[in-house]
This record gives structure tokens, C-alpha cells and sequence, in this order.
């Protein structure tokens, strides 16, 4: 697989190693170019000990995943480079097959002040409310009202079902404050064991518990900027008085220490979960939660919002198109139909995973209900396959029409005289059928 493919599978991280089994770089990308300060073509086939010098092997968490034969998920860790301090979070994997560890993969992602990849924009954030795709009025009503609290210094707790976009507000919201070019920090709560969740918020003090060190927090390394606490409903309830503790004194105390350490950061956080019900349960405490809740902003499930598939439907057929070298030109309206009927309970994550899945199973033309996931198609009622089975051979037709129009152009070399007569049909037919195909 090729460098650019290796990231798209891991969209959000900053570097990929893989050593063997001795410590020889196998592969190494740094996507970021700037998390380790490494050149690509001196890495491979050179010791990872020669690249880190300042790391023993017990400081390696690809060793430690691989010492222990199970991956080491969501491991903080700090170190200097050139005397650039870096904060990074690390998953690292053993790769093991019939005749034990042959190696290991860390995949690492840079928390503190996190660069831009794919915008100029100076904000540490990747996206802004113009990245937002919606045409449903209400939505858009609401992020103007939101574009002004951005420039606020309030906490924000944002309330969306999972799916709908929760994070890609909180990237426009810092996008737009006056911290935009500070830190912009996420943590996703959900994705942290409880047992370890203290220490990644709040850091360590060196002796406090075996084999622990002095190691910043999340809110440390978002001093001065945002921190996003994605699905914040999933913190335990036992530690959620330290952190409102945090967002009152604006102050922390790493694990193990008696130094309060002041910070200055804002926080956005985010809910799948009816957060009031929770406190209402005891689940969650009161006090925390009207913290939080300075402001909120409801993101519509993707059911309410049914103006908004079919623009998100060509904005996916696009982004695959050129992710799997694909030509779709359209979709058929019996497609479309099914798509709008569907409840899309995993919303507009789940509508992408459904575009994308559709066109690894099309040729070049228009999406059919042969392109779609079995599970969507069995939520169809039979009554509704029956109708739309008449359309189905028309579908047919005209996908098989395209190809045939577009083979006849090549092999016309895209002389359209020649194509008319080599198809038998008048020049104008041919135009028109062009431009119903959208065949450029």
C-alpha cells in the first residue's frame, strides 16, 4: 500500500512505525513532518534505538505491546526533540504470526498545538463552519448564532446523536475564537479506560504509582487553547468532581502531586446522552453539568434533516470517486428514494460508510440498488421493494446504455461524428445522452 493509502486508512494520526522484531524500521511515515524531525529516506532499515537515542527499551511502548503479545492503546508520553517538547498519544500493536513476534506497529498522534494539514488557515483546528454541509434553514440559523458565541470564552456543551458532526463543531468553534492559534486538544472520553482516564486529563508526578513519571496531562497541553472532551457522558462519576474542580479554579493537580498548576484553557464539551436525564438518574453530577452547560447547541439527527442526503450523498460520491479511482456520475432515484425513506440512526457517518461501501461495488455510471449494503436494503418493506422493482430494469438499461456511449467514445477517440455513426443514432441524440449521463 502506498504512503498516501496508509493515510487515508489512518486519516487522524501524525505517525506510523513498524519495526521488527530487533528494532530494525521496517516502514516510517510522519505525516505531520514535524512530530519527530525525522527524514523518511534515512529511516528505514536503520535501528529504532539509533533514531531515539534518548529512549531506553523499556520507554518504547511498541516494545512493551510487543514484550506483552496485546496492544497498548491510548498511552501519553512526552519527550524533547531538538529541544522541541512533543505530546503524543500512542497505540501500539505486536505483529505475531505461527512462530510468535515478529514485530510491532506504534501509530502516534501529536496532542499538543496540532498543525493544520490540509488548510493555509493559521487556527491549530482543521475545519470551519464552511466545511458544514446542510442546506436545512434551521441548522443554518442556529451556526450563525453559533459562529458568535465562537469568539466567547464560555464553555460550549454540544448535544448530537452519534454520526451527526459533533467534533467537526467543536474544530469550527476554536476555529473562530481568539485561541484559534493555540492549542486545540480532543480527547474522545469514551475511548479511555476509566482505570488510566485521571492520568491522561490530569498527568503525573514521578513515584506516585510503579513505573510512573513526570508526565503532563491533556489540560496542560492544551494551556492557552481548547480542550474537546468528546462523549464527556462517559466519565466516571467518581472523577467528574475533579474536573469541575478544573473548570471552576482553573487549576490541576497531576496524580501523586500537592502543586496546583494553573492553566488557562476553554472547554467544549459533547454529549450523545441526555446528560439532564443522567443527573435526574445520579449518573451524573448536577453541578457539573449546569458547569458545562453555559451554552448548548443541538446538532439535528440526519432524520430531520432529510434536504441535507442528497447534497452529502454527491459530496461522498466525489471524495470516493477520487479515493477509489471510481467514475460514478449519479445515483438512481430509486437509490435516492431508499436513502431518504432510511432512518440513518448512525446518521451522516453512516450514510458515508453507506456511499462508500456502494461504490466498491459499481462500475463506472450511476449507484442501482445493487450497489447497496444488505442490511439497508432488508429494512425495505416488501410492499416498497415490489414498487421499486419496476424501476429496477430501467436502472438497468441506462447503466448499461452509459457503457456502452462511453466505450464507443473511446474507441472513437471522443470524436462525437464518429460515435453517432459507430452507435447509429443522430449526433444530437448522442448530445443529449452525454449530457443526461453527465459524461464529460
Amino acid at each position: 500500500m502506498s504512503s498516501n493509502g496508509l493515510k487515508e486508512l489512518f486519516y487522524d494520526s501524525d505517525l506510523i512505525l513498524i519495526i521488527d522484531k530487533n528494532g530494525k524500521v521496517m516502514y516510517y511515515d510522519d505525516y505531520d513532518d514535524n512530530l519527530n524531525m525525522l527524514k523518511k529516506e534515512n529511516v528505514v532499515g536503520r535501528s529504532i534505538f539509533e533514531l531515539y537515542p534518548f529512549f531506553k527499551r523499556e520507554d518504547f511502548t511498541v516494545f512493551r505491546a510487543m514484550d506483552r503479545k496485546e496492544p497498548i492503546l491510548n498511552e501519553y508520553q512526552t519527550f524533547t526533540v531538538d529541544g522541541n517538547k512533543k505530546n503524543c498519544l500512542n497505540n501500539a500493536f505486536p505483529l505475531i504470526n505461527e512462530t510468535g513476534v515478529i514485530g510491532g506497529i506504534v501509530i502516534s498522534v501529536e496532542l499538543s498545538s496540532k498543525a493544520v494539514k490540509r488548510k493555509t488557515r493559521k487556527s491549530t483546528s482543521r475545519y470551519d463552519f464552511e466545511d458544514i454541509i446542510t442546506e436545512n434553514q434551521e441548522f443554518k440559523k442556529s451556526m450563525e448564532i453559533l459562529k458568535k458565541v465562537s469568539k466567547s470564552e464560555s464553555n460550549v456543551l454540544i448535544i448530537g446523536e452519534t454520526g451527526t458532526g459533533k467534533e467537526l463543531i467543536a474544530h469550527s468553534i476554536h476555529s473562530n475564537s481568539s485561541r484559534r492559534n493555540k492549542p486545540f486538544i480532543i480527547q474522545n472520553c469514551a475511548a479511555i479506560p476509566s482505570s488510566i482516564m485521571e492520568s491522561i486529563l490530569f498527568g503525573t508526578a514521578k513515584g506516585s504509582f510503579t513505573g510512573s513519571m513526570d508526565k503532563e496531562g491533556l489540560f496542560e497541553s492544551a494551556n492557552g487553547g481548547t480542550i474537546f472532551l468528546d462523549e464527556i457522558n462517559s466519565v466516571p462519576y467518581d472523577l467528574q468532581s475533579k474536573l469541575l474542580r478544573t473548570l471552576e479554579n482553573k487549576n490541576i493537580m497531576r496524580i501523586g502531586e500537592n502543586i496546583e498548576r494553573e492553566i488557562d484553557i476553554r472547554i467544549i464539551a459533547s454529549t450523545n446522552e441526555d446528560l439532564a436525564r443522567k443527573v435526574d438518574k445520579g449518573e451524573f453530577r448536577a453541578d457539573l453539568y449546569y458547569r458545562l452547560n453555559v451554552i448548548s447547541f443541538n446538532i439535528p439527527p440526519l432524520k430531520e434533516r432529510k434536504e441535507d442526503i442528497k447534497v452529502l450523498v454527491d459530496y461522498y460520491i466525489n471524495q470516493y470517486n477520487s479515493i477509489l479511482n471510481k467514475n460514478i456520475t449519479g445515483i438512481s432515484k430509486d437509490v435516492m428514494q431508499i436513502l431518504n425513506d432510511y432512518e440513518w440512526k448512525g446518521n451522516i457517518r453512516e450514510l458515508k460508510n453507506v456511499i462508500e461501501y456502494a461504490l466498491n461495488f459499481s462500475e463506472d455510471g450511476i449507484l442501482n440498488m445493487d450497489s447497496l449494503p444488505q442490511y439497508l436494503m432488508k429494512s425495505i418493506s416488501s410492499e416498497k421493494k415490489e414498487r421499486l422493482a419496476g424501476g429496477s430494469l430501467t436502472t438497468m438499461v441506462d447503466n448499461y446504455e452509459c457503457k456502452l456511449i462511453k466505450d464507443a467514445l473511446e474507441s472513437c477517440k471522443y470524436n462525437i461524428l464518429k460515435t453517432a455513426e459507430f452507435l447509429n443514432i443522430p449526433r444530437q441524440t448522442l448530445y443529449y445522452k452525454l449530457k443526461k449521463y453527465n459524461i464529460e
